[in-house]
C-alpha cells in the first residue's frame, strides 16, 4: 500500500470528528429545548487491506467512519409550570400525536414525542400547537373510558341532572327499642309513632332537590327468626302531585328483617315510586337498599345495616341523583385520566391521555420538532394508559427538560477538537514524508 493511502486515512479521521462535532453542537443548541434527547456519535474502523508479512497475514485499516448517531433516552429533570396542560412523563413512554398534515410521518399519520407543552384548541382538542392532536381515550356518558384510541377532546357542556333511583343506607337500629306493632303510624305525629328516623335529599328528573324522611318502627322480635322493622318514607306535601291533607305525605313503605345475630337477612319491597308536582317525570322509581343481606345476596354482615343492642344511628347514606352542574375545573392524574370537577360537586372522567412504548426505542426515527416516528426496527407502538404495561407516570403542570449535560458536552468538545488536530497532524506528517521521497531525486 502506497504512502499516499495514509493521507486518505487521515481524511477519514477529520470527517468523523467533524461529524462528531456537529452532533455535539446540535446537543448544545438544544440544551434548553423541552423534552429534547441528546445524541451520541458512534464510530467504527475501516479494514480493507490484507498484507502477507514474514510473520504471516497482516491487516491495515483505512481509517474510520460514522457508524451511528444514537439518541440517548435518559430521563430529563421535571420543571414545575403554571399551566395544567403542561404534561411531563416520568419513566417510559411517549405521547401519541396525530398530525395528518405533516410531510414525514407513518402511514397512520402518527408521531411520538416526549414534549408535553400542550394546549386546548378552539374545538376542545388537546393539541401540540403545531396541528397535531394528542391521542387517548374518551369517556362515555357514564364517565367510563372507551377502549378506542381517538383525539383527546374535552366537552365543556353542562352536566345534565340525574334523577335518584337508588338510596343506600347503612343503619344501626337498636334491638332494645319497644315494639310498636299495636300502634299505628301517625303521619301527623311521625316521631312519636316511630322508634328512629333519618333524612336524605333526593333529586327528580329536573334536578330539583326534595327532602325525604324515613321513619323506622320495630314490629316484632323472635328468638328463631330475629327482628322485623317497618319503614315509612315521607315527603313534604307541597312537593307532591297527590298530597295528603297533612303537611307530610307518605310516599313509600317496606320492611327490613334481621336474623337472631342482628345481621340483615331480608328487604321488602325493593322499590317504590313517587310523582312530584313540578312537571318532572312521573312515577319516579326509588330503590331503598339497606346493604348486602345474608340470604339472597349471601352477605356476611359487613357493609349492611344491623339491629343489635346499641343506640340507633345512621352510619352513612348516599343516593345516585344529582342536580345539573357546570364544568368548574379540570384535573389530570398521574394515571393519565382527565377528570372534570363540576359545580354540583360531581367528579367525572372526561378522557385519558395515552402513552406509547416500543420494544426498541433506540431505532425510532427523528422527524424534527422533537418528534419521532416508528420504524421496522423499533417495532410497533404499544399504546395504553400511563402506569400500565411498564409505562411511566404523568405529571400535570410540569415539563421535562432536555437531558443534555453541558459539562459533559464541553469535555467531549475538547476531546473531539484534539482528535481533529491529531488527524490533521497525521496528514501534514504524511505530506512531509512524501516530500522526502520527492527529494530523493535531487
Amino acid at each position: 500500500m502506497g504512502i499516499s493511502q495514509a493521507l486518505y486515512t487521515g481524511v477519514t479521521g477529520l470527517a468523523v470528528n467533524s461529524d462528531g462535532m456537529a452532533v455535539i453542537a446540535n446537543n448544545i443548541a438544544n440544551a434548553n429545548a423541552k423534552g429534547f434527547k441528546r445524541d451520541r456519535a458512534e464510530f467504527e474502523d475501516l479494514l480493507s487491506v490484507d498484507l502477507n508479512s514474514a510473520n504471516g497475514p497482516a491487516q491495515i485499516g483505512r481509517g474510520s467512519r460514522l457508524r451511528d448517531v444514537k439518541t440517548i433516552f435518559s430521563q430529563g429533570s421535571l420543571k414545575v409550570t403554571d399551566s395544567l396542560t403542561d404534561l411531563a412523563i416520568q419513566g417510559n413512554g411517549f405521547f401519541v400525536v396525530q398530525n395528518d398534515g405533516a410531510e414525514v410521518r407513518e402511514s397512520s399519520g402518527r408521531y411520538y414525542t416526549r414534549v408535553g407543552s400542550l394546549q386546548f384548541d378552539k374545538d376542545g382538542f388537546l393539541s401540540d400547537g403545531q396541528g397535531g392532536k394528542i391521542q387517548g381515550y374518551v369517556a362515555d356518558a357514564s364517565g367510563d373510558l372507551t377502549s378506542r384510541l381517538a383525539d383527546v377532546r374535552i366537552q365543556t357542556a353542562n352536566l345534565p341532572p340525574k334523577a335518584t333511583d337508588v338510596v343506600n343506607f347503612n343503619l344501626q337500629l337498636d334491638s332494645r327499642s319497644p315494639l310498636l306493632k299495636d300502634k299505628e303510624f301517625d303521619i301527623t305525629s311521625p316521631i312519636k309513632s316511630s322508634n328512629y328516623n333519618t333524612s336524605i335529599t333526593v333529586y327528580d328528573s329536573q334536578g330539583t332537590a326534595h327532602n325525604v324522611t324515613v321513619f323506622f318502627r320495630k314490629m316484632s322480635t323472635d328468638n328463631e327468626t330475629g327482628t322485623n322493622w317497618e319503614w315509612r318514607a315521607v315527603a313534604d306535601s307541597k312537593d307532591l302531585k297527590n298530597p295528603s291533607g297533612n303537611d307530610l305525605t307518605e310516599i313509600g313503605k317496606g320492611e327490613v328483617e334481621f336474623d337472631k345475630n342482628g345481621f340483615l337477612s331480608a328487604e321488602k319491597p325493593i322499590d317504590f315510586s313517587v310523582t312530584w308536582n313540578n312537571g318532572s317525570i312521573a312515577n319516579q322509581s326509588i330503590n331503598f337498599d339497606f346493604g348486602v343481606n345474608n340470604t339472597v345476596e349471601q352477605g356476611n354482615g359487613i357493609n349492611a345495616s344491623t339491629s343489635i343492642a346499641a343506640e340507633s344511628s345512621t352510619i352513612f347514606h348516599q343516593q345516585s341523583g344529582y342536580e345539573a352542574g357546570n364544568l368548574q375545573s379540570l384535573e389530570i392524574t398521574q394515571s393519565g385520566t382527565v377528570e372534570g370537577l363540576y359545580t354540583n360537586g360531581l367528579r367525572r372522567k372526561l378522557a385519558g391521555v395515552a402513552l406509547a412504548t416500543f420494544e426498541n426505542k433506540d431505532a425510532l426515527q427523528k422527524g424534527g420538532r422533537n418528534l419521532f416516528t416508528s420504524t421496522v426496527k423499533s417495532g410497533p407502538a404499544k399504546i395504553g394508559l400511563p402506569q400500565s404495561g411498564g409505562r411511566g407516570s404523568l405529571f400535570a403542570s410540569s415539563l421535562e427538560e432536555s437531558n443534555v449535560d453541558l459539562a459533559s458536552e464541553f469535555v467531549d468538545m475538547i476531546l473531539t477538537q484534539r482528535l481533529f488536530q491529531a488527524n490533521s497532524r497525521s496528514i501534514t506528517t504524511t505530506d512531509t514524508m512524501i516530500e522526502e521521497v520527492v527529494n530523493l531525486k535531487r
